[in-house]
């Protein structure tokens, strides 16, 4: 039996019988690992508050041969992104990319870049909480920038520079973008070879999401527009769906933050 120390981000968490909880983590030198917290939900519990949802904890668990439920034995809270809980919008945003990291990433599978990326995209929701008024469709972009950058990370993330059949630097007018080639189609090969058809402001926003800071679409003069992010979203969705990542329409936390949106309009 070994024992790992490491900080960890909290995805999701489900009960295990009347005291505990079965804990999903993304953990910085371990991967996403499934922990049984055991007598978590009792008041006054040693583990406090680390186990909220999206914090940042450093914790302690023991690693068993051929077993897939890892012992948690101690946790740390070092953040827990309070501030979230002032802006509806952003923790949504927050649920959609734990989401989409806890259905995208193996288990077991370390990458301590997709460990940064998700940190980074909590801080910003944070700092930037609560939006004003009229502001939350940046929240929602920006679930849709680190869709996008963890994308990247997993290594299928489209090709944005040009397209990706004729190598065409000049995409002005209608453009497509093809998951079965991975990248961007001009108007002549998109006769040819079809796509998803988008227009030039979602891909100024795909651009923007994949070559600039991950905190511009919150900074931006503008929020970008309702009809950009959707298109944006359905576009990196059919990518995830055709490399067999999930179904990304179907999260509840995708729904949810739609709701909101909806609401809001």
């Amino acid at each position: 039996m070994t024992h790992v120390d490491s900080d960890a981000l909290v995805l999701r968490h489900v009960r295990q019988g009347d005291t505990s909880r079965v804990v999903t983590l993304l953990v910085r030198d371990g991967g996403k690992i499934a922990v049984l917290a055991k007598g978590s939900r009792r008041p006054g519990s040693r583990f406090g508050a680390g186990l909220d949802l999206f914090c940042l904890t450093r914790v302690r668990y023991r690693v068993r041969p051929n077993r897939d439920l890892l012992f948690l034995d101690d946790c740390e809270l070092k953040r827990n992104f309070d501030d979230l809980s002032r802006d509806v919008m952003g923790y949504a945003a927050a649920g959609t990319c734990a989401e989409l990291v806890d259905r995208s990433v193996p288990a077991g599978a370390a990458s301590a870049e997709i460990f940064d990326l998700l940190l980074e995209t909590f801080t910003v929701l944070a700092e930037t909480a609560p939006l004003p008024e009229g502001e939350g469709p940046r929240a929602a972009a920006l679930s849709v920038v680190f869709q996008l950058r963890l994308m990247d990370v997993l290594g299928i993330a489209p090709e944005l520079t040009g397209c990706v059949s004729c190598g065409a630097a000049d995409l002005a007018g209608s453009c497509s973008l093809s998951p079965r080639r991975g990248g961007l189609l001009c108007r002549r090969c998109r006769a040819s070879e079809g796509g998803r058809r988008i227009d030039p402001a979602t891909v100024e926003l795909l651009r923007a999401g994949l070559f600039g800071e991950i905190s511009g679409v919150m900074t931006a003069p503008r929020p970008p527009t309702r009809a950009a992010i959707l298109e944006s979203r359905g576009a990196l969705d059919a990518l995830l769906e055709y490399h067999h990542h999930g179904r990304p329409s179907g999260f509840r936390s995708r729904h949810f933050l739609d709701d909101l949106w909806k609401q809001r309009s």
